[in-house]
Formats: structure tokens, C-alpha cells, sequence
């Protein structure tokens, strides 16, 4: 984590000997008279060497990065190569840094603070004790700084490919031993909360709304999958379950039943439910006796899987934290926000045609098919069905294809539109939440972490000269917050993880007179051992 001056000679060649080991070690003389070379041309030479996965062979030693100082000009893109390299997605070093002991397990956090520039910082360090602390030698600039590093990747020239071992199954993998268990596709609470999935705050705040107990006397399994599809139809108060299906892992339908609206119906929504006014004319079940009946036949510990389960869970009034959405886990092809239709999933990777009916949609039928994509995906793996879209040179595109995980914790907008394959897009809409978040979701089992502040946004964007930045009575509150959370947000790394925090170019909007002293970023780099 510490910057070194390219002309530090001694330090560096020091370094890059414990580094590259003794193997045909000769004189510094000798050398020279093989290559060539005057010395300072070897000691040149020395500066940008050809690093190789063989720095990746003493795990008893620490993790270091370590940054040339006055090598040239940096640029987010020249970062993204050093997070990839240190993940051991990359097999050479970028020749402005040097990289001891990486390996297979290790994290890359990466914060990017909207606009904390160099003028700032050297105006106002001495307000950011932990900055200064975590960062004695201070940062280093970069050029030209904006969120390539979290949308596009590294050139093809870094992108050097390791060797990796082909799956038995391109299209997911087959091996027992590396998928994961049908737990772990469940959604995140974070997740949920993004996709507006009732809390568990709403059955005590709201009438009408329970909590899914399950019944604690029936046997099954650790985490048994029930897969729920509801029909709907449109109420004076709005949207209202008539018909349920729940089925089992076996395919069993084991409970379906039509239900009456407590509200009268203004739109049955036959050409989509099927369901009429003479199919419930003598229906007597309600909501109630529904949720009473799957609180006595499912275990506690049941997982419920469903397509957009939102809104069944919605129309139930039923909270329940255990859920697997094929609408997450798989992926529409097209990029950003867009949820891929049951149909579109049946036939792309079940060959089946639903939905077909011109009697409406059948609820057993439907939660039958989001039964048989999760037991696919469970099967293939987390990789398969999420094809990746838009940009194949994304970080996220990358990362999936290296069998990585990335979370991206950002504004709604800024998240999603960016995330594709085994990427998560966790939405946070104040800094708060995004932080809270990240410290969160560090002990999970993703290698690449991403989050953005903008404590400082308000405070630029109310600016037209270096001087009201600088003397904003806002601005010393805002960098003591910033200085508090990157404090906490390295307290919460885990071993051998590289934290890296950069600030963007964002004040290009100002005066002429301004854009020049501001078109320049900075970039923090540590690991944590």
C-alpha cells in the first residue's frame, strides 16, 4: 500500500528479488556485459518487470501492492487492470505498480468518492486523520478519472487469459463438488428490498398482513422448495388473488384452490387468469383460509420459488424472507433492469411452450415451470442462464466469465445498468446505505466489491470557484463523514483484500478558469494483512 519513487533504485530491486527469487543469479556487472546495457540501463530495466503467476508462490508472505510514483500518467483503465491482476484473472503486472503474493481467494473493494480531487485533499487532509493514517505516503494522481473502472474493462493486451480448466458443461459445469446448494441462490434482503419485496416490518404496520410460520411438525428436508403462482384480478382496492397453486420438488400440486376478493372485482383479467365471474360465484374461500391452509402443510424451514414473487406474496399479504425468483436468477438477454418472462424462460431452456392456452394462464402450471428452471440451475450451476448482455468487454461481463462474483452497490439507475452474468446490482439511495451495505456484504463470498459515495455532490454542484469549494461550510462535515466511513469500511475488509478509493472527474460543469485544476483524480491503494 505504500507509494515508492521510481528513483528509490535500491528498495525496488530489493523488492523484486525476494519477489523473483535467486534463480540464475549473476553479477549486476555481468549482466550488464550480456545485455548490453550501460547501468542505467539496467537500472531502468529493473523498474518495469515482466511479472508472471510465479509471484503467486509464497502464501506465507503478505499480500503488498505497491505504486511507482512519477512513472506517467495512470488512468482508471490502468486500475482495473491491477484489480484483475490481483484477483488472478490476469497473468502479468501493469509495469506502473508491483504486486507480492496475490493468490486464489482474495477481494478487491473498490470506493469511488465523487469529487474528493487533489486540490481538496491537499487542502484538507489534516481533516482526514484515518485517510492520512491508512495512507501515509498520500495518494497518487490519475488521469482523466471517471467510472471506467466500473464499466469497462482493461484493453485485450492486459486481459491476458490464464490457463483455466474447461467445464464438463460449457454451459454451466457438472461438477458436484463446485456447485453450490439451493440456498444459495435465495435472495439477499437487500435484494428483496430492491425489488420491492414485502419487509417484515409491514405485518406490524399494516392490517391484514402476516408473517409465513410454516408448521414446525412436518418432516422434510433442510431447505425444501415450494414453488407458488397466484392469478389475479383487479378489485376496487386494486390488485386481489383469485386462484393459487403451490407445487413440490417432485411436481406434485399439492394444493390449488380459487379464492374470493375480499373487495368487489371491477376486472376478472380473464384473458390472463382464466377465471370468471361463474367460477366464483360459489367460492367461499378467502385470503385468510389460504394463508391459514399454508401455514399448516409447509415446513418452517420452506423456501418458496416463484417467478416475480413479488407480487404473489403481495396479493397474499404474506411476508416471507426465504425466496428463490427465477426472475433474478436468470437472465432476459437484454442488459440493465430487464426481468426475463416465464415463457421466454420455458422455452429458451426447457423447450416448453406455456401460457399457450386461450383460456387464461393455468397457476399450477406456471409455478410448475419455476420449479423445473431452479432445479436446472441448481443442477448447471450459478453461471448457466445468465447470459451476459450489452458490453462483452464490461467489468461484470469479465468477471463472469473468470467464474466471479462482483457486487456493485450504486444508485438504482447507475447499478443495474452496468451488472450483467453473476453480477448483483444492489441499489442504495443515500451513502448511508450504500456503506452500511459494503461492510455488510464483505464477508460474503464475492471477490469484487464496488460502491460510490457523494457526500461532497451537493456541495460542487452549489460551487463556481475553487474558493467557495474549499470554504463551504459544508464541505469539513463532509469529509469527516467520508474519512469515518472509509475507516469503518476498512475495519469490515477481510485479510489480503485491496481496497483502492478514487474520485471521479465530476466539476466539469464549472467556469473555464476551474476545469483545468480539476481534470486530474486521485487514487488510494492498500491491502489490508
Amino acid at each position: 500500500g505504500n507509494s515508492v519513487d521510481i528513483s528509490e533504485t535500491s528498495t525496488i530491486s530489493g523488492t523484486l528479488k525476494d519477489s523473483l527469487g535467486n534463480k540464475g543469479e549473476m553479477s549486476r556487472k555481468n549482466k550488464r556485459k550480456k545485455k548490453g546495457l550501460s547501468k542505467g540501463d539496467l537500472n531502468r530495466s529493473a523498474m518495469k518487470p515482466r511479472r508472471t503467476s510465479e509471484t503467486l508462490d509464497n502464501p506465507f508472505e503478505p499480500c503488498d501492492v505497491t505504486l511507482l510514483k512519477n512513472f506517467g500518467d495512470i488512468t482508471t483503465k490502468d486500475l482495473q487492470a491491477l484489480a484483475l491482476h490481483y484477483l488472478g484473472c490476469t497473468k502479468n503486472c501493469p509495469e506502473w505498480c508491483m504486486v507480492s503474493n496475490r493468490g486464489a481467494g482474495h477481494k478487491v473493494c473498490v470506493v469511488m468518492i465523487e469529487a474528493l480531487y487533489p486540490f481538496i485533499y491537499k487542502t484538507m487532509s489534516l481533516q482526514m486523520p484515518n485517510f492520512t493514517a491508512l495512507f501515509p505516503d498520500g495518494p497518487t494522481e490519475i488521469q482523466n478519472p471517471g467510472n471506467e473502472l466500473y464499466v469497462t474493462p482493461a484493453g485485450s493486451a492486459i486481459l491476458e487469459k490464464e490457463p483455466r480448466k474447461k467445464s464438463n458443461d460449457a454451459r454451466g459445469g457438472k461438477d458436484e463438488d463446485t456447485r453450490p446448494p439451493v440456498q444459495d441462490y435465495m435472495l439477499l434482503p437487500e435484494i428483496m428490498l430492491a425489488h420491492e419485496y414485502p419487509s417484515e416490518d409491514i405485518v406490524n404496520r399494516e392490517a391484514g398482513w402476516r408473517r409465513f410460520t410454516g408448521n414446525i411438525m412436518v418432516k422434510a428436508k433442510q431447505y425444501p422448495l415450494y414453488a407458488i403462482d397466484c392469478e389475479m384480478c383487479k378489485t376496487a382496492e386494486g390488485s386481489e388473488v383469485t386462484q393459487i397453486a403451490i407445487v413440490d420438488e417432485s411436481f406434485n400440486c399439492i394444493y390449488k384452490t380459487y379464492i374470493k376478493p375480499a373487495n368487489p372485482i371491477v376486472d376478472y383479467v380473464t384473458a390472463y387468469s382464466g377465471i370468471t365471474e361463474d367460477i366464483l360465484r360459489d367460492v367461499t374461500t378467502t385470503l385468510s383460509d389460504v394463508v391459514k391452509h399454508m401455514n399448516d402443510i409447509l415446513p418452517t424451514q420452506a423456501i418458496f420459488v416463484g417467478h416475480s414473487l413479488e407480487n404473489d406474496l403481495k396479493a397474499l399479504k404474506l411476508f416471507h424472507d426465504k425466496v428463490i425468483d427465477t426472475a433474478t436468477i436468470y437472465s432476459s438477454g437484454k442488459g440493465g433492469s430487464f426481468k426475463p418472462g416465464l415463457r421466454y424462460l420455458a422455452m429458451k431452456f426447457l423447450k416448453a411452450k406455456i401460457q399457450d392456452s386461450a383460456n387464461g394462464h393455468d397457476p399450477s402450471e406456471d409455478a410448475m415451470t419455476c420449479m423445473r428452471l431452479v432445479k436446472l440451475k441448481v443442477k448447471k450451476g450459478p453461471k448457466f442462464g445468465m447470459t451476459p448482455a450489452g458490453n462483452d468487454n464490461s467489468l461484470s461481463v469479465y468477471l463472469t466469465k473468470q467464474n466471479m462474483t462482483g457486487v456493485f452497490i450504486d444508485k438504482p439507475i447507475v447499478a443495474q445498468q452496468h451488472c450483467h452474468g453473476l453480477a448483483q446490482a444492489i441499489p442504495a439511495t443515500t451513502d448511508d446505505a450504500a456503506i452500511d451495505t459494503l461492510v455488510r456484504r464483505l464477508s460474503a463470498k464475492s471477490e469484487f466489491h464496488w460502491t460510490h459515495l457523494y457526500r461532497l455532490e451537493p456541495i460542487y454542484r452549489s460551487c463556481t470557484t475553487v474558493h467557495d469549494m474549499v470554504n463551504s461550510p459544508d464541505l469539513v462535515p463532509a469529509l469527516k463523514y467520508l474519512d469515518e466511513a472509509v475507516h469503518r469500511i476498512y475495519t469490515a475488509l477481510p485479510a489480503d483484500t485491496l481496497l483502492m478509493i478514487f474520485s471521479d472527474e465530476a466539476m466539469k460543469k464549472l467556469m473555464a478558469n476551474i476545469v483545468a485544476q480539476v481534470r486530474r483524480g486521485l487514487v488510494f491503494v492498500k491491502v489490508k494483512n
